[in-house]
This record gives C-alpha cells, sequence and structure tokens, in this order.
C-alpha cells in the first residue's frame, strides 16, 4: 500500500512539474510581445520511454522546429513540432507536442525551438528510471513518514515526537451554526453520543455516524 502511494506521489509530482514548468524556464518575447515556453519534466525522463515535451505558445507557431540539445550544445535530435493539440489558456492558446522518445542516451538536455516565438526549456535529465526518479521517491517517502502519526511514529529532524494519541477517544460534535457574514460560529457547540469509543485497528474509534445521535450540551 505504501509503495502505490508513494508511486501515486511521485507520478502526481511529475505530471504538476510538466503542467506547470519552472519559474526560471528561458522565453523569447518579440517586440510584438508574443511568447513562448518548452514545458518538460523536470524529474527526467528513463531512456527507454517516451518522451515528450510541450510547446506553449500565445500565438500560432506554424513551421516550427525543435533541436534537443546536449550539455555542450550540440543538437543530438531535431524535427518539425507536433500538431496544436488545444489551448492552454487564453494567454496560451496554442499548444503543440514535441515527441524526442528517440533519444535513448543519457545525459543532460535541454529544448529549443525555432519559428515564429522561439522558446527554449530548463535542462532535463534522461537516465535510467531509477536514477530518474530516485529523489521524487526519497521526497515522497519522506513526505509520509514526516506525516505519520501515533505511537509508532518516525523518529526525524521534522517529527521529534508522537502525535494524535488520543484520537481514539476524541468528542465529535454536529455541525455547528454559522454566521457567513461575521465568520463566526452562532451558539454552542453540540456532543454526539456514540455507542463505542474502543479503537479499532490502526487506533481509530470503532464507530460510525449510525451508532452516534446527538446528546444536550452540558452545563458550563
Amino acid at each position: 500500500m505504501r509503495i502505490s502511494v508513494i508511486r501515486a506521489a511521485t507520478l502526481a509530482l511529475a505530471l504538476s512539474i510538466l503542467a506547470g514548468g519552472s519559474a526560471s524556464a528561458a522565453r523569447h518575447a518579440p517586440s510584438g510581445g508574443a511568447t513562448a515556453f518548452v514545458r518538460v519534466n523536470q524529474v527526467g525522463y528513463p531512456t527507454g520511454a517516451t518522451k515528450r515535451a510541450y510547446l506553449m505558445a500565445s500565438a500560432v507557431e506554424t513551421g516550427a522546429t525543435f533541436a534537443v540539445k546536449n550539455s555542450g550544445g550540440t543538437t543530438v535530435l531535431s524535427g518539425p513540432i507536433g500538431a496544436r493539440l488545444g489551448s492552454w489558456s487564453t494567454g496560451y492558446p496554442n499548444v503543440y507536442a514535441i515527441d524526442f522518445t528517440g533519444l535513448t542516451t543519457a545525459g543532460t538536455y535541454s529544448i529549443s525551438v525555432t519559428g515564429p516565438i522561439a522558446a527554449s526549456s530548463p535542462t532535463f535529465a534522461v537516465n535510467a528510471g531509477p536514477t530518474v526518479y530516485a529523489g521524487a521517491l526519497r521526497n515522497a517517502l519522506s513526505y509520509y513518514q514526516n506525516s505519520r502519526d501515533g505511537a509508532n511514529y518516525i523518529a526525524s529532524a521534522l517529527r521529534t515526537a508522537p502525535g494524535h494519541l488520543n484520537d481514539a477517544n476524541a468528542m465529535t460534535y454536529s455541525t455547528p451554526s454559522y454566521n457567513a457574514g461575521s465568520g463566526r460560529f452562532s451558539g454552542d457547540l453540540t456532543p454526539w453520543a456514540c455507542a463505542s469509543t474502543a479503537p479499532a485497528a490502526g487506533g481509530m474509534p470503532a464507530t460510525t455516524s449510525s451508532s452516534c445521535r446527538p446528546r444536550p450540551t452540558q452545563p458550563a
């Protein structure tokens, strides 16, 4: 279960970086104010995997070409950009695929686009899968370990003591009245009386909403 969650988190991280790009991504701004960006997966690409980048442009990029360059600036793969895929936003209504799956040599690369609006990408890695994803996996695992509660917490610089040790006996309350204008709760909280507070597996209460009922607020 933990491995599945970590894999999902890693994939989400990779996709979010791919979609959002980097604040340091280079861009070309002609006198007319048109701009374009090349978005890549900054986690990297496994050598044997499908490899795609995306050109996002504020104007049509008809006839544009791309070049993949190694860390020495040598072009190792080039070709025309792919078909227009649709719109990213009103500011960038033209998105094109750049397929460079043919690149299978490990190294550090960047992509430059030549056309109506020039653009270039941040650098990215191509390497064996375990090498590419090692950092993201470590970060995801560290996040979940530091977020772990209960007596069996994992000690680290960010987690120095157990937490939520009394959740099994925590009181629950019915939804309070809320004043949207003032942002304040109205009236007293009403506790719920539950049939059982015995902890189930994992330390969670073995109760459901069907076994609970409102009970009068205790006098102050």
